[in-house]
């Protein structure tokens, strides 16, 4: 358990409920912990404890993707950023795919052209030749 050491004096007004830095803490790594989805304005988080570490890793959700981790609890601006930050991510690769899908129709497009003028010209010497 924790067993916080309180400053007395004059400095205690401020310092009201603090836990100085010479705390001690016992952690049971065998002990089990919460890993329960957390619900955060609109956002998902899943939690998953940090192997041999009394610390959690906070995942953030858009969906089905994990869009943003850390350690700390995460604040509604943090999730908001995460999504923004994804949401750009994925117009990002829609607008990159559709250069790619441009890009192959105009080569179809002239490959087509070339097929079609071989076409007729040996459409054309069949005819001479004939």
């Amino acid at each position: 358990m924790t067993k916080p050491y309180i400053l007395s004096g004059p400095d205690r007004d401020h310092r009201a409920g603090t836990i100085s830095l010479m705390s001690t803490i016992s952690y049971d790594p065998m002990a089990p912990r919460p890993t329960s989805p957390l619900l955060i304005g609109k956002y998902v988080v899943h939690r998953k404890p940090l192997a041999r570490t009394p610390m959690m890793v906070y995942m953030i959700m858009l969906g089905n993707v994990v869009v943003g981790t850390q350690i700390s609890i995460p604040s509604i601006a943090d999730c908001d950023a995460a999504s923004k930050r994804e949401r750009a991510r994925l117009a990002a690769v829609a607008e990159a795919q559709t250069a790619r899908d441009a890009k192959v129709a105009a080569c179809d497009m002239k490959s087509r052209a070339t097929r079609s003028k071989h076409k007729a010209a040996n459409a054309a010497r069949a005819k001479e030749a004939a």
